[in-house]
């Protein structure tokens, strides 16, 4: 059960055939015009070289304070966003104490009598109990006992007559913090029973502070219970949320996607540590780990640091902030994503400032990351977006733009596209081009622009609309005056929400963020797309990765399931190279192991809807514990992974970890289908004899292969090579190579390696050459034990 079980779960198409057929729930192609970004909102054009850069980033003065989640500072009463999922006893908004402070007040200016107050645990860490006090002026007039708090609201009767002050004293679970959730709140004049006010909130809207305000006539005071209290903070905004437009789905609801075996898994290449928490700029919490890679060069960016290797040597060659990589930036620069464009072979860089109301944007002048850049920003609060600032912005690439989406938050709940005219940007003499702003479109916690191979004459976009729903969305050229088409809303499996994932010791569960995309590729006439969910295993609700195929129609060609009954996998991302074979990149955790890296994959001829049992990369060495002010404890937000640009074969993911107590890392691991065993090996003594390859196939060079014995001693062996697959009865098992040469020799009991060389020609690029071996071994049927193929396909470097 549990081998079954830790297998990538999903289904292939006839598996669920009323979920698999495309769901046109708009039946008509929906196409708008957008709005030109003002020339007045973009900045002057600037080129410099990163040697500028860094003579930038020595000058500046260095912040080595770890801006985890709290600095110092007093809580304050405020509203989080939906993703904190505060209870609430009536309507969607209830009050909250920042940081979880566990002594805040209220003044009422005025002698009055407290009626009662709906209140509950909140967060990952809700407090234990609360007790209420009533004073006038500095005496007690009354408190309450300690009341054991749940996650539920719950209704405390106060009884309070007289008092002007209100006192919301609670017991911690973490540290000295206790998060608790304050809603209708009933008071009266004092002695006038007929003049009741019930503050339910609901006028208020997500992230609206109170403290420092005087809503409702009252005084709502900062908090006093954490000072002195020394703990690391972050001011890094989490990603926005609104309140939930459907029902939560309940468990019995979902669809799990189950499948069996049948993947081929990948082979790791190489791996390496990446950026490291206090790094040049790296000192924001989460990480929000993104990154890719270039003919040469692998480009990390994360809060708040850009950094460069090479990849033949993996020797960092540039680490440098985002404050210093973006010249006049200022506030926090984070929330950065960077790509490599095919078309034009060029890296694209972004970040935003937040409520600073810029989005900064970088393109190389080459396919080299450490020579120049060319940088702007623009102000994406314009229009109706005035006053609003962008949040988790995204960003793809096709052959003609560079596009962004963002949630703009303030006011109504509404999302931006943005698409940038990149001719502009990539001619002889660059200049910016036209920036075009598509507004006001439905909540949909995020928009992925997808990196675009090929050139399907559009750019496509996919988001999560709902439990059981994606919308596919396209922008049509011409990129001076672009239109935005909304192509369909297409049925999906239904899954819940991802819980909070257990770690080794985090107090609090890992924060899996919610349910948005993560990233998004258009490949071969489809659209990929993953992201976190939750999924029932074995009566426990797992946090999972879940990716899937779309037609740029949108029909659902297949989905799968990264889902363990023990490991909680989140943070994933997704990636598809020339031969449509997959790639993915998670973290992952659960009670008894730290925040780890993995890959998982698939080969394009595998059975649909099915990826391998996700591979352990780097295991976590210490625990996370970096609480936001609404409790929960960041991690993320999110994590990359691409295709190596030079023969449009295997994988770069950049994934988090944690390498010791509350410090974050990344990982870069290259992996690939470069070299895969496919079929079915014949036993002998000691099981299916390997061959492998133990060295990436690459032109002038030796491949290096290793033959294995199926026996304890000494035997005979051979090799058969072939250029195409067979699937012939042989021995007992199946012969899976037609051979056009057959290599004999002897075996020792160790195995044995044989070196190909691969002569500098470039039809071998991406060719398939096919390896099986059969070994002596009277155990196995008629003498003989075989094993699996062996599919080697070699690359140019």
């Amino acid at each position: 059960m549990r081998s079954q079980l830790n297998r990538t779960l999903g289904t292939a198409l006839t598996a669920l055939p009323a979920l698999f057929v495309s769901s046109f729930l708009s039946a008509q192609e929906q196409t708008v015009s957008g709005e030109r970004i003002p020339a007045h909102a973009i900045s002057p054009l600037v080129l410099e070289t990163m040697d500028q850069v860094m003579e930038r980033e020595r000058t500046m003065p260095k912040d080595t304070t770890v801006r985890g989640i709290w600095n110092g500072e007093d809580g304050r009463w405020f509203v989080p966003t939906g993703s904190a999922k505060a209870p609430v006893h009536s309507g969607l908004i209830s009050i909250v104490n920042e940081w979880g402070d566990p002594r805040m007040g209220v003044g009422f200016g005025r002698s009055v009598d407290l009626i009662d107050v709906w209140v509950a645990g909140h967060g990952a860490s809700p407090a234990r109990a609360v007790r209420f006090v009533g004073l006038r002026g500095a005496t007690v007039v009354k408190q309450t006992d300690w009341v054991a708090l749940g996650t539920d609201m719950q209704r405390v009767a106060l009884d309070f007559a007289g008092v002007d002050r209100l006192e919301v004293q609670a017991a911690p679970t973490v540290g000295r913090m206790a998060f608790v959730a304050l809603d209708d709140l009933r008071f009266a004049p004092a002695g006038q029973s007929n003049a009741v006010t019930t503050l339910d909130f609901e006028d208020l809207g997500f992230k609206h502070v109170l403290t420092g305000t005087n809503y409702a006539g009252l005084t709502w005071e900062s908090g006093r219970g954490l000072r002195g209290v020394v703990e690391n903070g972050d001011i890094v905004p989490a990603p926005k949320t609104v309140a939930p437009s459907e029902p939560p789905v309940e468990p019995e609801q979902m669809q799990m996607i189950q499948g069996g075996p049948g993947a081929t898994p990948p082979t790791v290449w190489a791996d390496f540590a990446g950026t490291t928490q206090g790094d040049p700029g790296a000192n924001l919490i989460p990480p929000d780990t993104h990154g890719c890679s270039g003919p040469n060069h692998y480009l990390s960016i994360t809060n708040s640091n850009i950094s460069v290797w090479t990849k033949s040597t993996q020797a960092r060659v540039v680490n440098s902030s985002l404050t210093a990589f973006y010249p006049g930036a200022t506030g926090t620069v984070g929330d950065p994503r960077a790509i490599y464009d095919p078309h034009a072979g060029r890296y694209i860089a972004m970040a935003t400032n937040f409520t600073g109301g810029s989005i900064y944007m970088a393109v190389s002048a080459t396919s080299d990351p450490t020579g120049a850049w060319f940088k702007f920003s623009f102000a994406p609060g314009q229009g109706t977006d005035a006053g609003r600032w962008s949040d988790y912005p995204t960003l793809g690439v096709d052959a003609r733009g560079v596009y962004l989406s963002a949630y703009m938050v303030g006011g109504t709940a509404a999302m931006t596209i943005w698409a940038l005219d990149k001719a502009p940007l990539i001619a002889a003499t660059p200049s910016i081009g036209a920036i075009t702003a598509f507004r006001s479109l439905p909540y949909e916690q995020c928009i992925q622009p997808c990196v675009t191979y090929g050139d399907p004459g559009v750019e496509y976009f996919i988001s999560r609309q709902s439990a059981s729903t994606l919308r596919v969305r396209r922008v049509n050229p011409p990129l001076t005056a672009p239109t935005l088409t909304t192509v369909a809303t297409l049925s999906i499996p239904s899954h819940a929400t991802a819980p909070s994932a257990p770690a080794l010791g985090s107090t609090t569960g890992i924060s899996t963020v919610d349910t948005r995309m993560m990233n998004a590729v258009f490949r071969n006439g489809s659209i990929y797309g993953i992201h976190n969910v939750g999924v029932t295993v074995g009566g426990s609700l797992q946090a999972a990765c879940r990716w899937y195929q779309v037609s740029t129609t949108g029909t659902l060609q297949q989905a799968g399931t990264l889902v363990d009954p023990l490991w909680h996998y989140y943070y994933g991302a997704i990636a598809v190279d020339r031969n449509g074979d997959v790639g993915i990149g998670c973290s992952g955790s659960h009670a008894n192991a730290y925040c780890s890296t993995f890959i998982s994959g698939r080969r394009a001829s595998d059975p649909a809807g099915i990826t391998t049992t996700p591979r352990l990369i780097v295991a976590g060495s210490g625990p996370w514990n970096r609480l936001d002010g609404a409790g929960r404890n960041r991690y993320g937000d999110y994590a990359i992974i691409d295709v190596d640009i030079v023969d449009d074969m295997g994988f770069w993911t950049n994934q988090e970890y944690i390498p010791s107590n509350n410090v974050w890392r990344t990982r870069v691991t290259r992996f690939g289908y470069e070299s895969a065993n496919y079929g079915i090996g014949l036993a002998g003594s000691t099981g299916v004899p390997a061959l492998t390859t133990t060295n990436r196939p690459v032109l002038s060079s030796t491949v290096n292969i290793r033959v294995g014995s199926s026996r304890a001693v000494a035997t005979a062996g051979a090799l058969a090579f072939g250029t195409t697959r067979t699937s012939t009865p042989l021995f007992g098992g199946t012969l899976l190579v037609t051979p056009l040469v057959v290599l004999t020799f002897s075996v020792p009991a160790a195995g044995l390696t044989i070196g190909l060389p691969l002569s500098n020609d470039v039809a071998l690029i991406n060719r398939p050459l096919l390896f099986q071996s059969a070994i002596a071994d009277p155990a196995a049927p008629q003498g003989l034990a075989l094993s699996e193929g062996l599919d080697i396909r070699a690359g140019s470097r």
